[in-house]
């Protein structure tokens, strides 16, 4: 279970880190002054801090089930979209769409899945980002 946990934490961990150096490479980093390293760096973190810990909010108030019915009218547009609907496949009404997630859910909360790991590793990068602000604001005299 705690290697489970760990592995992801690691892959959250992993893609942010991807997407700061992604950012941060981009920029030129090596050829800058003290203070733009900072910025550059705390725009860096604050990117994908931003990015992740939005995504794991959005999928921790869709595992409350407020988003189903947005959900399945979606799923039902592009049923009709792409001409599924002219299928034998009986399509599923709202109360079995809505049971079959609850089921889905109840499986995940057994299993001890959540999104936390989510909200926390993009957390820890916003974080970061605060530090590299607090370091160009004060390398800059804005402190």
């Amino acid at each position: 279970m705690v290697k489970k946990r760990i592995l992801k934490y690691a892959a959250v961990l992993l893609i942010c880190a991807v997407m700061t150096f992604a950012y941060v490479s981009s920029q030129g980093l090596a050829s800058k002054k003290t203070a733009e390293k900072y910025r550059i760096l705390a725009d860096g973190f604050t990117i994908p801090g931003l990015l992740v810990t939005g995504f794991g909010v959005m999928m921790i108030i869709s595992d409350t089930g407020s988003l189903d019915g947005v959900i399945f009218g979606m799923q039902q547009a592009f049923r009709m979209l792409t001409f599924q609907f002219l299928s034998k496949d009986k399509p599923l009404n709202y109360g079995e769409f809505k049971d079959r997630r609850e089921e889905m859910r109840r499986l995940r909360r057994l299993r001890g899945g959540g999104f936390g790991y989510i909200v926390i590793t993009g957390g820890a990068f916003l974080a970061a980002a605060l530090v590299f602000t607090g370091l160009y604001l004060r390398e800059t005299g804005g402190i």
